[in-house]
């Protein structure tokens, strides 16, 4: 017990973390901290400027996927806000980012509730209701698909076990239907009228765990600021589509 007791304390928001989760609640805590002790005056805010491998360094109990998914989920709740504008260099990688803390104060008066409350006791309806709910992903997926053939004016095959295997893993990350549909969309958007990358709108390139999540990120940040360099393709003439 003498460890815990003598080890740095990782602080966190009780109220917020029942909100919006511990871990993104404890990233929160470490970007105010970061606000108040390093923050810099830009266009009438506080800002703080740092990599996804800074945070990372910062964090060492994240990997940089996981930061980037952190900040990503942040950002699309609008609890913190970002920017590439304020860097000096086009080839600067950093970012910056403060808080809209009038956004968190309106959550944190939220009421929170019980799981009692979100889902009150039925006896007679769950002595009725004995099948086993469907994990099974395969409409999402073959839902998916059809979007990308619609989009792209294709014909790949909802039953390919490639294509079956990269989105379930996608979609077992924690991923949704809508983000491939955003995915899919941003992509179409960069390469559909290029004749070099148009033979890359398929799900190898799509949907692989690298690739999906730079495209998502991009896409994300696209609907915050237009300015930004799509990511590179990770290729892969392994493994095919067609099956």
């Amino acid at each position: 017990m003498e460890v815990l007791v003598n080890d740095k304390q990782l602080l966190v928001s009780h109220s917020l973390a029942v909100r919006i989760g511990v871990e993104e609640a404890l990233f929160l805590q470490l970007l105010h901290y970061r606000l108040e002790k390093n923050g810099v005056e830009k266009e009438g805010h506080i800002w703080y400027r740092q990599t996804y491998e800074g945070w990372a360094k910062q964090c060492s109990y994240w990997n940089i996927t996981k930061v980037k998914r952190l900040i990503t989920k942040l950002e699309r709740y609008q609890l913190i806000l970002s920017s590439n504008k304020l860097n000096s260099f086009f080839t600067d990688r950093s970012k910056w980012y403060r808080i809209d803390y009038e956004k968190i104060n309106k959550l944190l008066q939220k009421k929170v509730y019980t799981q009692e409350e979100l889902f009150p006791e039925e006896p007679k309806l769950r002595e009725k209701k004995k099948t086993k709910p469907n994990n099974d992903p395969s409409n999402d997926i073959a839902t998916i698909i059809h979007y990308l053939n619609e989009k792209t004016n294709k014909h790949f095959n909802e039953h390919s076990k490639t294509s079956n295997r990269l989105i379930k893993a996608i979609l077992n990350e924690g991923y949704t239907v809508e983000d491939c549909y955003l995915v899919i969309d941003e992509q179409v958007r960069n390469w559909m009228h290029d004749p070099q990358m148009y033979k890359y709108l398929r799900p190898m390139t799509l949907f692989r765990s690298g690739n999906f999540e730079s495209y998502l990120n991009n896409a994300l940040a696209r609907m915050q600021d237009n300015d930004y360099v799509p990511a590179p393709v990770v290729l892969d003439f392994d493994e095919g589509d067609y099956e």
